[in-house]
């Protein structure tokens, strides 16, 4: 008996050793093989990819998307003011008052008291709002923007012309009035010709920063219809690139991106947002 369950257990450790011996697949990869990068092609992966979407699509989505030619007030390089007025308390001053009258003698004898106090409030105004949009933007980045959204049916409206014709609405005539509160008449004249703001925020170099923060919010209900921030690359197949002579051959350099090319790729990616 003995012998019979050692004779079975030395043909089990035969079998055993004999299967793994066998070949067998490979076990699968957890992740795909990379291929190895130089520097520039690592530092062109991180570039943000051209746009896909042609230019008559997303023209055609944002007319179906705003029929009525939205109208955009566009704050160049800077943000929508926080605070609603030129004037500010710095301080406030209080004044109290009270005094006692006393009559005796004869029918007119009485005794009165009175007090008054009074609170005043010192104002000043705040420094100057307004900007020179030529210093702050290219006239061509503008230029671009300007003929992207008008092909679009949408009005980019001038604010500075919109707090003039605002203002002179008011006037009665006699031009005696005090200087407008200029952030009052602003949000007055973005409520009367303007349905959207559009806030561009560029770096210090427009063409080389290589990031623009873009947001619209609607004049009407407060509403974000878009934030978002771009590199405003087009599409590849639209940039321009010359052959170079090299020591090696010809090497293939891109040109500088125009910046009317900028803006019109900016208002581009801003109506595809507000589109969605």
């Amino acid at each position: 008996m003995n012998k019979y369950t050692a004779l079975l257990g030395l043909v089990a450790m035969s079998s055993t050793l004999s299967f793994a011996q066998q070949d067998h697949s490979a076990a699968p990869m957890i992740a795909p093989p990379q291929t190895a990068m130089s520097e520039e092609q690592y530092a062109a992966s991180l570039e943000e990819p051209g746009r896909q979407e042609s230019e008559a699509s997303i023209l055609a989505h944002f007319r179906k998307a705003f029929p009525n030619k939205p109208r955009l007030a566009v704050f160049w390089n800077s943000e929508f003011p926080n605070r609603v007025s030129d004037w500010y308390n710095q301080r406030r001053r209080s004044i109290g008052v009270s005094g006692e009258l006393s009559v005796t003698g004869g029918k007119d004898a009485r005794e009165e008291k009175s007090r008054a106090s009074a609170a005043g409030q010192i104002e000043h105004r705040g420094s100057a709002t307004t900007h020179s949009e030529r210093d702050n933007t290219a006239l061509n980045l503008q230029s671009g923007l300007i003929d992207s959204f008008r092909s679009a049916g949408a009005t980019v409206i001038d604010q500075s012309m919109a707090r003039r014709i605002t203002d002179n609405d008011l006037e009665n005539g006699t031009f005696e009035r005090a200087s407008p509160d200029q952030l009052r008449l602003q949000m007055r004249a973005l409520a009367k010709h303007a349905d959207f703001v559009l806030e561009l925020i560029i770096g210090n170099d427009y063409l080389h920063d290589g990031l623009y923060q873009i947001r619209v919010l609607s004049v009407k209900d407060a509403s974000i219809l878009a934030t978002f921030s771009t590199e405003a690359r087009p599409p590849d197949s639209e940039v321009e690139s010359a052959w170079v002579v090299s020591g090696s051959g010809f090497d293939k350099r891109e040109r500088a991106i125009s910046a009317e090319t900028v803006g019109r790729e900016i208002a581009l990616r801003t109506m595809m947002k507000m589109s969605q």
